[in-house]
C-alpha cells in the first residue's frame, strides 16, 4: 500500500492532523506516520476492511475504541492504551467514543516484526498493547515525550528516531522475505508463489515459515489482500467509473464473478455496495501542520 492509500485510509477513520512518509533508510519497514485528532459527541461505527499495513497506535490520553466480538453478538469496548495491530485479512468493525488524540505508526509487515520483536503471526488480526510488548516504562516513555512536543513535524522526527533505535535492537528481516513483499507488493499480489520463492532463492515452504513469522500470514493469503486493496482502490476511485469486469481484469481475477466473490469475502458486501458507501465517506480533512520531505498532505 502506498502511502497516499494509507492516508486516504486513516481520513476514512477519523480526523487527519498531519502527515508525512517515513525517511528513505526506514522506508523498507516503516510507510509513514500521521497525527490523528478528533472527539465524537456520538460514538462512530466503521468497518475497517482488510490490509497489508500494520499500525502502531501511539495515544496521547485515554482513547475508547469498540471492537465487535467475533461471533458478531456483542461489542466490547477497551481503553488499551496505545494498540498494535498487524495485518488484516478479514473485515473487523470498529466503534470509536470519546476524545482521540495521537500519533499513527503505519509499518510494513517485515518492519513490525523488526520494530516489535514478536511472530507477526501473533498479530495478525489481532490488537494488543504497546505495554504488553514494549513494557509499560518503555510505553509511557514513548507517548509522554510525544505528547510534550508541541508539533507534528517535531513529534514525526522523534518518532522516527525512536523507531530507528528500537529496529536496530531487534531483530533484522530476512532479506528473502523483504524482497518477496516487495516484489508481491509491486505486482498487487499478481505473482504466482512458486515464481516468486525461485526468485528470492527458498523453497515455497520455506517461504511460507518466514512469512509466517515476519509478515504474518502466508505468501497465497498476503497476494489475496493486496489484489482485493487493489480492486477496492479502482472500485472506489471518484475520478472515473471503472466496469467490475475491468476491475476483475486488472487485478487478476478469472472473471467478475470471482472479483464479487473476493470482495463479498473481504469486505462484507458485494461490489456495488462498497462503491456507494466508499462514496459516502467524508472527505479529507485539512492538514494543519508544515510536512516536509516527502509529505502526505491533504488538499
Amino acid at each position: 500500500m502506498t502511502a497516499e492509500n494509507v492516508l486516504k485510509h486513516w481520513q476514512r477513520l477519523t480526523q487527519v492532523l498531519a502527515a508525512q512518509a517515513a525517511h528513505a533508510h526506514l522506508a523498507p519497514l516503516v510507510v509513514g506516520y500521521v497525527g490523528f485528532g478528533q472527539e465524537f459527541a456520538v460514538p462512530l461505527r466503521k468497518r475497517v476492511l482488510p490490509n497489508v499495513t500494520p499500525v502502531l497506535l501511539i495515544d496521547f490520553g485515554p482513547a475508547v475504541r469498540g471492537l465487535l466480538n467475533p461471533d458478531g453478538a456483542r461489542w466490547t469496548t477497551s481503553a488499551m492504551a496505545s494498540p498494535v495491530t498487524g495485518l488484516l485479512d478479514a473485515p473487523v468493525d470498529i466503534e470509536l467514543t470519546g476524545r482521540h488524540l495521537g500519533l499513527g505508526v503505519v509499518l510494513t509487515p517485515p518492519g513490525a516484526f523488526a520494530l516489535f520483536g514478536v511472530p507477526m503471526s501473533e498479530l495478525t488480526n489481532q490488537r494488543h498493547s504497546l505495554t504488553d510488548i514494549l513494557g509499560a516504562g518503555e510505553a509511557e516513555r514513548i507517548a509522554g515525550q510525544l505528547a510534550s512536543l508541541r508539533g507534528w513535524p517535531e513529534r514525526f522526527d522523534r518518532v522516527e528516531r525512536l523507531l530507528v533505535e528500537l529496529v536496530a535492537a531487534g531483530p533484522t528481516p530476512s532479506p528473502a522475505v523483504l524482497t518477496a513483499w516487495h516484489r508481491l507488493q509491486a505486482t498487487a499480489g499478481q505473482m504466482p508463489i512458486a515464481r516468486l520463492a525461485d526468485e528470492v532463492g527458498l523453497s515455497k515452504r520455506r517461504l511460507q515459515m518466514l512469512f509466517g513469522e515476519q509478515v504474518g500470514v502466508t505468501p497465497k493469503s498476503a497476494a489475496r489482500v493486496l489484489r482485493f486493496r487493489k480492486a477496492m482502490r479502482l472500485i472506489t476511485d471518484p475520478s472515473r467509473t471503472h466496469s467490475l469486469a475491468s476491475v476483475a481484469v486488472a487485478c487478476g481475477f478469472s472473471d467478475q464473478a470471482h472479483l464479487s466473490r473476493e470482495v463479498r469475502a473481504l469486505a462484507g458486501v458485494p461490489p456495488r455496495r462498497l462503491r456507494s458507501e466508499c462514496g459516502r465517506l467524508p472527505g479529507p480533512a485539512e492538514s494543519r501542520a508544515p510536512a516536509p520531505r516527502g509529505v502526505l498532505r491533504t488538499a
